[in-house]
């Protein structure tokens, strides 16, 4: 029988079409010895548990350097960075049951951080999704004020929703973490709340009937607003998150559903950075 744990999360950063390809394949074959491990989806707002990186390329070291990994959430970069950084390193081209070897220690090490930090009551700091930083050519003041809208400090979190049992999971997980929730069932009741009341999420059900949300975060968004409300898609087959289009109508990222409550609390803390 096996003894393989949970799978864990990766996200790849500046990793090609072509390689992204060859590590799901490689992932879906399970080589680790003791641990499964999955691609995290761009726009899955779930933390992951490891970072792999292209380290041929300066922008994905930054944005690495953004995230800031540690034992906790380690990295694993591809390739020779051009600087010293103190991350296990491999070469091209991978060998695959070198790569899970490697995945494997990290993971081993992680989780004597984790013991660690629990003896010490240690609290961890959950990922940050970062902007790019601003182009160098970027002259427009619209633009700018637009990259420094603000999130309220009082938002509720709104919930587009008709399924009884989701909203009994959310009504009593939010509310322990004295999260203020507001519930509407369509389209129109949700445009309506955010603009008379104070909102700073809106998470959509993407499976409620009659609910278009690439359309509804469209309408939500104010696009010349200074306020920012974050829109975060609950999402389950059939459905498939379409990043291309999310991200034209300014959507925030998604949770695959079944919820777990930590992938949830944690973003929306993302978003909420005063939540106690």
């Amino acid at each position: 029988m096996s003894s393989r744990n949970f799978p864990f999360a990766v996200r790849l950063i500046g990793v090609s079409p072509q390689e992204q390809e060859a590590f799901d394949a490689a992932l879906m074959t399970e080589l680790g010895n003791s641990h499964g491990y999955f691609r995290l989806a761009e726009g899955n707002l779930q933390d992951p548990d490891l970072y792999i990186v292209n380290a041929d390329e300066l922008r994905a070291l930054v944005t690495l350097a953004d995230l800031r990994p540690s034992d906790v959430r380690p990295a694993l970069l591809i390739g020779r960075p051009g600087v010293d950084l103190p991350f296990r390193c491999l070469d091209r081209p991978l060998v695959w049951p070198v790569v899970f070897a490697a995945l494997d220690e990290l993971m081993e090490r992680r989780a004597d951080a984790l013991s660690r930090l629990d003896a010490s009551d240690i609290v961890t700091v959950p990922e940050r999704r970062r902007r790019d930083r601003l182009d160098l050519d970027l002259t427009d003041p619209a633009e700018y004020e637009k990259m420094r809208s603000t999130i309220r400090r009082d938002g509720a979190v709104l919930v587009i929703d008709r399924s009884p049992a989701l909203r009994d999971y959310l009504a009593d997980l939010l509310v322990r973490q004295k999260f203020r929730v507001i519930w509407v069932s369509d389209e129109v009741k949700a445009v309506e709340t955010c603009k008379r009341e104070p909102v700073s999420v809106v998470m959509i059900n993407t499976s409620t009937p009659g609910i278009d949300p690439y359309r509804l975060c469209w309408a939500i968004k104010e696009k010349d607003s200074p306020i920012r409300i974050a829109v975060i898609f609950l999402i389950n087959k059939p459905f498939e998150y379409d990043l291309e289009q999310a991200n034209y109508v300014g959507a925030d990222g998604f949770l695959n559903k079944p919820l777990v409550n930590h992938h949830l609390i944690s973003a929306l803390k993302k978003f909420l950075p005063f939540a106690r």
